[in-house]
């Protein structure tokens, strides 16, 4: 039985979200809190299994209460926001404060005639209560020290120059939940000038992804911006699918954007990003599947690495959750495991000399 505590100082949406819940018969909510007090005695008292928190609260915001509520007892949270929500709050604090996914609320109201809305957040619900107290520390724990290793990885490193026959190389990435986090730090630990594109699709809420792209982007590492169609693909400069989209590349090696429909579930999905890197690029291409639920990018890491690319999973020790790098392992599709700690090392010799 997953044990769900919901906090929410509307006592209509708490009785929303209740009523969602209370369908399935192995999820049993363990209490309603309406305020940051108690909230946070109930965290503490009732040791859920996943807490439901809404973003904007009377007296504090959600993202306060989530930050204390990670201190005193690591859990799982899921942060349901408002598409204001998305464009008002500073992106560092919505990406550090330890939540693992984030839902729009205003889909929640529609759960009576959109049964795909209540089945979604139920699936994620039995997922991320299985994440360990363990995992959410070091969760947690990576925004605190991603800067410190990036600094002592530049210092320690040489100029990144690409060399061989054919210097024309990408990165492609594909995560999920935990990936804003392990994006942070890939990107952070790469050195700077670090000259190969990056293209990522990170599954987020609508209105999320700008703020990502802002908290991504720190000092002279890297440069992340919102992709946009026909955009040149550029040496040292990360491109984040944006919302509703897919991500892929064209013959002319710009992005194209695409309407199509989604890949179990995902739209941007990193199946079409993988796929597209690999049949335009080749051995010149990584793919890198980070964190995440499900098996979203599986099928594109085999169609890059048939195609002489090479591939790495991030490994189950230092996942949020192990679906997407599992999937992606069980096909065949891996060459390499890696911990986070080590794949901008991995980045740094592909982009050196494209192995």
């Amino acid at each position: 039985m997953v044990e769900v505590l919901i906090i929410d100082d509307l006592k209509s949406a708490r009785e929303l979200i209740r009523d969602i819940l209370v369908s399935d018969p192995h999820i049993h909510i363990c209490g309603m809190a309406g305020n940051s007090h108690d909230a946070i005695d109930m965290a503490k008292r009732l040791h859920p299994h996943l807490i439901i928190l809404d973003s904007q609260l009377k007296q504090t915001s959600g993202y306060e209460v989530a930050e204390k509520i990670m201190q005193i007892r690591p859990t799982p949270i899921i942060m349901a926001t408002t598409a204001s929500d998305a464009l008002e709050n500073k992106p560092d604090r919505m990406f550090s404060c330890g939540v693992l996914e984030v839902i729009q609320k205003g889909d929640l109201y529609r759960w009576r005639t959109r049964p795909d809305v209540a089945a979604g957040l139920i699936r994620k619900i039995k997922l991320l209560s299985k994440v360990s107290r363990i995992s959410i520390k070091k969760h947690c724990e990576k925004g605190e020290t991603a800067l410190k290793t990036a600094d002592a990885i530049q210092k320690d490193s040489d100029p990144v120059i690409a060399s061989g026959k054919n210097a024309n190389r990408i990165i492609a990435i594909a995560s999920s939940t935990g990936g804003p986090k392990a994006l942070f730090k890939v990107l952070h630990d790469l050195p700077a000038g670090f000259p190969v594109p990056i293209l990522i699709v990170q599954h987020m809420s609508s209105g999320f992804i700008h703020g990502l792209a802002e908290w991504l982007n720190h000092g002279d590492h890297i440069r992340v911006r919102v992709a946009q169609d026909q955009d040149l693909i550029l040496p040292g400069e990360a491109l984040l699918a944006p919302d509703h989209a897919h991500l892929t590349i064209d013959g002319n090696h710009r992005i194209k954007l695409m309407d199509a429909p989604p890949l179990g579930g995902h739209r941007p999905s990193g199946t079409p990003l993988l796929k597209s890197v690999g049949e335009h690029y080749g051995g010149q291409a990584l793919g890198i599947i980070l964190t995440g639920m499900g098996s979203d990018g599986a099928k594109g890491m085999a169609v890059l690495k048939a195609a002489g690319g090479k591939t790495i999973a991030q490994d189950q020790k230092t996942s949020v959750i192990f679906g997407m790098p599992k999937s992606a392992i069980n096909l065949g599709a891996v060459d390499r495991v890696l911990p986070l700690s080590k794949i901008a090392r991995e980045m740094v010799r592909f982009a050196k000399t494209g192995t």
